[in-house]
């Protein structure tokens, strides 16, 4: 299994950091996940650092990697 791909799946167990339109928000020892509600919508198709902003996360120089877990797609934020 891949280690970050472990490490990710563990933070999605724990309490989200919290919640905007489209995201669920959580904290992982690598950076902050945002996790896609709903799988039926394209996460490219969003604006994870402006939903970010409602919860007093700026992200917006942080780097991103989009992630494709368990049918799952999530965005990590990392520096």
């Amino acid at each position: 299994m891949d280690p970050l791909h472990s490490l990710i799946r563990e933070s999605l167990n724990q309490r989200p950091l919290g919640q905007s339109k489209n995201f669920e928000w959580f904290i992982t020892e690598i950076g902050i996940a945002a996790l896609m509600k709903g799988q039926n919508k394209n996460i490219s198709s969003f604006d994870p650092i402006k939903e970010a902003i409602e919860l007093d996360l700026d992200l917006s120089k942080e780097e991103k990697q989009l992630i494709k877990l368990d049918e799952k797609q999530i965005i990590l934020f990392y520096s």
